[in-house]
């Protein structure tokens, strides 16, 4: 894998983790949280963790990541310059302080992902973009000046770029009006079909990131005959969908009517549903309607924009996967408690994968909505067998919404028979600084690791517990050092 890409897809986040503190003697919790801390987030810790340590917006937080920004390993640094940027640092500050072209063209694609990047911002970035890769062919997008037409012309003409990078700039072209897509297109009929498929769905989702709607139509001639299945034709219809509404719409119509079986309907649906879209009344007796969970997700795609997020319930109650993700993630369902409530419940109930994700965002965002609606389901799964994966993840919902509110919740739970669950319930606490010195040395021995605690949560232990010792501050070098 190239380092570009590979530095992109670490971006991408893998599961938290970090190395555990040794479990053999005398332990004293300030130096354990420390090193809990630089094991995770610091000087030793990796961009997963940090990412998530970040999104708590915690006081010191930055000091945390501008070292990071310009220590520690290639990952870890473009991390940090990511979460600073969204936090008001300027981008072409911190990405001329990196190491590399390939850590440089990281934290740009990252930021240009997450819509950091303005006009005025891609024109400050061009001058420290010297690698001719996907970061400079987007910053060039972005910048959007008439007289880079013949530099996007030669990256597109340029046989040592990528195909994804001479396709982007073929597109820029394109975007402004001059031809590019049809001779990138015809020279990549030499590449494998497979390799030439992924290439153009990548583009795709950069096209839809740069709202290039007009490049984006391009691709839909060369898609529309492929099956109704075929990956790469939902793509292309989705991004219409979301860039041109009216052409998206005619081709999710030609989409529909070449699905021969209208059991393999519902995901085409789902389409106009991801994208905010309402259905065309001809498309109704196209899903099917014959069991519950069927019923369900017709419904759902033939109801109105507006009145989605009350129709999804009844697929989310029956444990659609695709509806309780479309809920968590769409702006009107994700601060619909109903929605919330049945996903959350659907949720913690099954075993399925993907699941206990889907619950995590649930709690949280429930309980960011309504503690008490947290807190009402905590004694039924303390009380249920095989119930710690549920309690776990409700404490989690409280955890990520600090304030007295969330603090009434965990309280009853301080004395629980249960190591972890009394420690989940401190650290709840501790998000509000009223923990008495008994508390407090329960809190720096559940940083050590010895209140059951998961490994995840630890280093937030570890933070509040400096944070309450007054030693925050003063332990932020010995936290970064490598």
């Amino acid at each position: 894998m190239p380092p570009l890409v590979a530095l992109i897809a670490s971006l991408l986040l893998p599961a938290p983790g970090f190395a555990q503190t040794d479990r053999y003697g005398p332990v004293d919790s300030s130096d354990a949280s420390i090193t809990v801390l630089r094991r995770s987030i610091g000087g030793e810790g990796n961009p997963a963790n940090l990412a998530t340590f970040a999104k708590r917006d915690l006081n010191g937080t930055d000091a945390i990541l501008r070292a990071a920004a310009t220590g520690g390993a290639a990952e870890m640094r473009v991390r940090a310059v990511l979460e600073l940027v969204q936090r008001g640092e300027s981008l072409q500050r911190l990405i001329s302080r990196l190491e590399s072209d390939d850590e440089r063209g990281a934290a740009v694609v990252g930021a240009i992902s997450n819509g950091l990047v303005d006009q005025a911002t891609a024109i400050s970035l061009l001058p420290n973009l010297e690698a001719v890769d996907i970061a400079l062919v987007l910053t060039l997008a972005i910048a959007d000046r008439p007289e880079d037409s013949s530099r996007l012309q030669q990256i597109a003409d340029d046989e040592d770029a990528t195909w994804l990078t001479r396709g982007l700039a073929a597109a820029t072209l394109e975007h402004r009006s001059i031809p590019g897509v049809a001779a990138w297109r015809s020279e990549m009929q030499a590449i494998p079909s497979a390799t030439r498929d992924r290439t153009t769905f990548e583009l795709v989702a950069f096209l839809e990131i740069l709202r290039f709607a007009d490049a984006t139509l391009m691709f839909l001639p060369e898609v529309s005959d492929r099956p109704a299945n075929d990956a790469l034709r939902a793509a292309v219809v989705e991004t219409l969908l979301e860039l041109a509404p009216e052409t998206g719409g005619e081709a999710w119509l030609d989409l529909l009517s070449d699905c021969e079986d209208d059991l393999r309907t519902p995901p085409i649906g789902m389409l106009l549903v991801s994208a905010d879209r309402a259905a065309p009344p001809e498309a109704a007796g196209r899903f099917p309607t014959e069991d519950r969970m069927s019923k369900a997700i017709a419904e759902l795609v033939m109801t109105a924009p507006e009145g989605r997020p009350e129709a999804a319930i009844a697929a989310i109650e029956l444990g659609h996967r695709p509806t309780m993700l479309w809920a968590i993630m769409n702006p009107e369902a994700s601060v619909d408690q109903r929605v919330l409530e049945a996903t959350l419940d659907r949720a913690l109930r099954s075993s399925r994968p993907g699941f206990e994700e889907l619950a995590l965002q649930a709690a949280s965002s429930l309980a960011a909505i309504d503690p008490a609606a947290i807190g009402a389901r905590l004694q039924t799964w303390v009380d249920a067998a095989n119930g710690d994966l549920g309690v776990e993840i409700l404490f989690r919902g409280l955890i990520d919404a600090p304030g007295p509110d969330s603090i009434a919740q965990a309280r009853p739970y301080l004395e629980s028979s249960d190591r972890a669950t009394r420690s989940l319930a401190l650290l709840v606490l501790a998000g509000g600084g009223e923990l008495d010195e008994p508390q407090l040395r329960r809190l720096g021995r559940a940083a050590a690791g010895g209140g059951g605690l998961p490994p995840d949560l630890r280093p937030l232990a570890a933070w509040r517990y400096l944070e309450a010792r007054g030693a925050l501050e003063t332990s932020i070098p010995r936290i970064v050092e490598p």
